[in-house]
Parts: structure tokens; sequence; C-alpha cells
């Protein structure tokens, strides 16, 4: 389970579980009111998010690390997002690897992927599968 470093535990549980559709499993109030961490799911997909340390803020814009996730039908999933009017990064895609995703960025500048597997992978040409 990837844990991933927010300024604020309280807001980002929010986006992944109201706007999203997540689940929230657990988390931890800490003494000024706030959630020190939270863990959240969808189907066999969890994220974990915590303050930074030490009160220190989170970098802002765009991050380094992208979170790729499975979901058991990202077709509905893409449609219920786009419904709700989420802002859809990458549309829906079937990648040559086989998977079949959509992409949104979450507001601490995360790009969250979420993909079901539906075919085969066709390597693009001239590239090979080791």
């Amino acid at each position: 389970m990837p844990m991933i470093v927010v300024a604020s535990v309280d807001a980002i549980r929010n986006f992944y579980v109201d706007t999203l559709g997540f689940s929230h499993v657990m988390g931890m109030v800490g003494k000024d009111g706030q959630l020190d961490f939270c863990t959240v799911v969808m189907g066999e997909a969890r994220i974990m998010f915590m303050r930074a340390p030490g009160g220190t803020a989170a970098p802002s814009g765009k991050q380094p690390v992208e979170i790729y996730l499975e979901v058991e039908d990202v077709d509905a999933l893409h449609k219920n997002l786009t419904k709700k009017r989420v802002a859809i990064s990458d549309p829906l895609t079937l990648q040559w690897w086989g998977d079949r995703t959509f992409k949104v960025l979450d507001p601490n500048g995360y790009e969250v992927w979420f993909y079901t597997h539906v075919a085969e992978p066709k390597p693009p040409q001239g590239a090979k599968l080791v």
C-alpha cells in the first residue's frame, strides 16, 4: 500500500471519498483535531495518506510519483466520475500493455491512474517484452 505525504489529510480524504468514491477504512485524529493519517480503499486498492513529518508542508505542484490502481470496471468508474464532473486528465485509453486506463489529478498534484486489464500486451513495433 502506498503511503503518500500530503499537507492536509482531511482535505485529501474528502476528495478520495466524496469525489472519487473510495471508502474510508481507518484514520487517526491528532491533538489539533485534524487527521494525522487515514487509509482509503476502492476494491482491493488501498492508499494511506499522512501528514508531512514535523508539520512541514508537502511540496506543491505535480508530484514525481503516479498512483496506478486496478479497479473492477474502469469504464463504469469513468462514467460515474464524468457524471460527477470530475476533471479527467487523460481519457479512457487501451494501453499497449493491455490495460484500459484513465487518469485524474488529485488536489495534491498526484496523477491517479485507474485501470482494468482487458487484453494481452502488444508492444509497439520494434519493441520486445522481456
